[in-house]
């Protein structure tokens, strides 16, 4: 029987998506979702929403965005899906998130060379310093309800963060390390910072699609294909290429 009613929902979506186009937005997260060199898009999330598209027999556009601009737009219903989400309680009123997660990130501390703060899992020893985070990140339930207690400065990349680490406006940041690697090799700071362990909390990125969209049948059919690449190791192997954890 579930094998009908998908046989049935391909048939159906295959009939009226062959003019249909799927708009998926998402922000700069290196390995995930960027511009290469020749301002191509690409990364893991942007290859395997492709793929599956043409196993659907739907075309895709993809537009990377400032991250609360795209997050808003989806909301909205103005795209159909964001690519890499973590999941929070905010987003789920307003994303379907799909079945399996594609990549994973733990998030971590970083501090200079000089600052010999240890991070043992306590939130409390937080208090004494000043924390750079960046803006419209989820960084867990639990930090998230204890955030109102902290000297928090948020600024809108990455990079941004660094730099305030680096010219002491901040005590500690958070990231993690596949965002971090570059911002790091670029600003020349391996010499300068250090990354602390354990991670505060290890996120699993997935793909989130608009409750304002009719997507119901699409969203049935992107798991279907989803489920299948990550049963198979085709996932794997496209996380590989990129240098990214599967969960």
């Amino acid at each position: 029987m579930k094998a009908f009613v998908l046989f049935t929902l391909l048939s159906v979506f295959s009939h009226h998506s062959a003019a249909n186009t799927f708009y998926f937005v998402g922000t700069t997260f290196p390995s995930v979702l960027e511009k290469n060199e020749q301002g191509q898009i690409e990364g893991l999330g942007a290859d395997i929403a492709g793929e599956i598209c043409l196993r659907l027999g739907c075309q895709i556009k993809i537009d990377i965005l400032p991250f609360k601009r795209a997050l808003k737009m989806v909301e909205l219903g103005k795209a159909d899906a964001f690519i890499g989400p973590y999941k929070s309680a905010i987003r789920e009123q307003y994303m379907v998130y799909s079945e399996a997660a594609f990549y994973q990130d733990p998030l971590v501390f970083y501090v200079k060379n000089s600052n010999e703060f240890q991070w043992h899992n306590n939130l409390e020893t937080l208090k004494e310093l000043s924390i750079g985070l960046t803006r419209g990140w989820n960084y867990g339930d639990d930090f998230e309800r204890y955030k109102s207690q902290l000297e928090i400065s948020e600024v809108g990349t990455v990079e941004a963060s660094f730099l305030q680490l680096i010219h002491d406006r901040v005590d500690i940041i958070v990231t993690h390390p596949r965002a971090a690697q570059p911002v790091i090799k670029q600003l020349s700071l391996a010499n300068q910072v250090k990354q602390l362990q354990p991670p505060l909390i290890v996120n699993k990125g997935y793909f989130g699609f608009s409750k304002k969209r009719n997507l119901n049948e699409f969203i049935t059919l992107f798991d279907k294909e989803l489920n299948n690449m990550i049963a198979n190791g085709e996932v794997k192997k496209m996380s590989e290429k990129y240098g990214l954890a599967f969960p």
